[in-house]
């Protein structure tokens, strides 16, 4: 069974609440990390463009469906959901919240340990129907990735469930530079672009994050034996 995502991109008043904002959710992030095995994912980040002095991004990823209503349930988010509901003037706009299920993806476990990757998001909207053939070609790119690209220390391809014709990718590099100067040129890449790139997509939006709190991988607890 796929893993379910939940990316939301909360818009906050200014600064100084988007420090109070991170560190609510911190604690949440805390809580899954230590008592919510099926919480690999719980990922606070905040744009790497400086001009945006609002947005917090939260990158969640859950084993099933249980695992999500259990998290939802817990007194951690309770607390949160109180506590942004007593303080509205936190924020500046409404959410901008997506649920998709995992396609194909890895990780590392140089994940886990990395304190500055170079996050790359994004959503990609593809003509109607031909999402499923781009799955596809996302797959390889991902598999080729995994194999070739060390430093790419997560690859995370998703089918987006709000919207039937769009796909989520989130990529996580050891930095800017690996990014730039060994996966975008990277044989798998381009190859993918040609095939199902601008001929078949609609749109392309991309924001580049920054770890800032939570966690992108568990670590694995060591053996005894």
């Amino acid at each position: 069974m796929p893993s379910l995502v939940v990316i939301a991109q909360l818009v906050t008043a200014g600064k100084d609440a988007r420090q109070t904002v991170v560190s609510a959710l911190e604690k949440v992030s805390q809580y899954s990390k230590q008592n919510e095995p099926d919480v690999p994912r719980y990922a606070i980040c905040l744009p790497r463009d400086e001009s945006d002095e609002t947005s917090v991004w939260v990158i969640e990823e859950y084993a099933s469906q249980t695992a999500l209503d259990a998290h939802m349930a817990s007194k951690a988010v309770t607390d949160l959901i109180a506590f942004f509901g007593a303080n509205p003037t936190l924020f500046g706009g409404a959410p901008t919240v997506t649920t998709s299920e995992t396609s194909s993806a890895f990780t590392r476990p140089e994940a886990a340990k990395a304190t500055d990757p170079f996050i790359t998001y994004a959503s990609i909207e593809y003509k109607e129907g031909k999402r499923a053939e781009a799955l596809g070609g996302w797959k390889n790119v991902a598999s080729e990735t995994e194999t070739n690209e060390p430093k790419t220390l997560s690859y995370n391809i998703y089918k987006n469930k709000d919207h039937p014709e769009t796909i989520k990718t989130l990529e996580v590099y050891a930095d800017q530079t690996y990014f730039k100067e060994v996966h975008v040129p990277s044989n798998a890449v381009q190859q993918n672009l040609k095939r199902y790139g601008n001929e078949i997509r609609v749109s392309l939006k991309h924001a580049f994050l920054k770890l800032v709190a939570g966690y992108l991988a568990k670590e694995k607890a060591a053996s005894n034996l």
